[in-house]
């Protein structure tokens, strides 16, 4: 599959954990998302440094009878019409003014709304990746997202 998305929303959470909050830009380095934090010290690494998820999917992440916003399962980059679900390990994305490479599925265990705290299990296993940063770069919502 090689059509082009666009990023959606671009999230962090200056403590870590879900929900991650919709912000105007990210700088992304190999290290990660700069002013994003990680609950956990084994997520802190190099092949995790940034995580990506579909906007179609909120569709099927319901709270309540409603989607969700971006970063609700705690995801930094949430793209459209690129289809991650059908890429595979290794594949290389444009977003921005960034590159990575998916470096593992992740399918996040449940979702939490920002506003209002509601949560709900991710019971249908709906996956994004995690993927490790080739160039850094600028991203914002808006900018093209796609495969290299």
């Amino acid at each position: 599959m090689n059509q082009p998305g666009k990023v959606v929303a671009v999230c962090v959470s200056a403590s870590g954990g879900i929900p991650r909050y919709a912000v105007d830009a990210i700088e992304l380095t190999p290290q990660g998302v700069v002013g994003d934090k990680h609950r956990f010290v084994e997520h802190e690494t190099n092949e995790r440094a940034v995580s990506l998820f579909d906007a179609e999917f909120y569709e099927r992440l319901l709270i309540d009878g409603v989607a969700p916003p971006p970063g609700s399962v705690g995801e930094n980059v949430t793209v459209s019409g690129l289809g991650l679900s059908e890429l595979s390990e290794g594949a290389e994305v444009a977003l921005g003014a960034a590159i990575v490479r998916l470096t593992r599925r992740w399918a996040p265990c449940h979702a939490q709304h920002p506003e209002t705290g509601q949560t709900r299990p991710n019971d249908e296993k709906l996956a994004g990746w995690f993927a490790m940063v080739l160039e850094a770069g600028r991203i914002a919502p808006e900018d093209a997202a796609t495969l290299r």
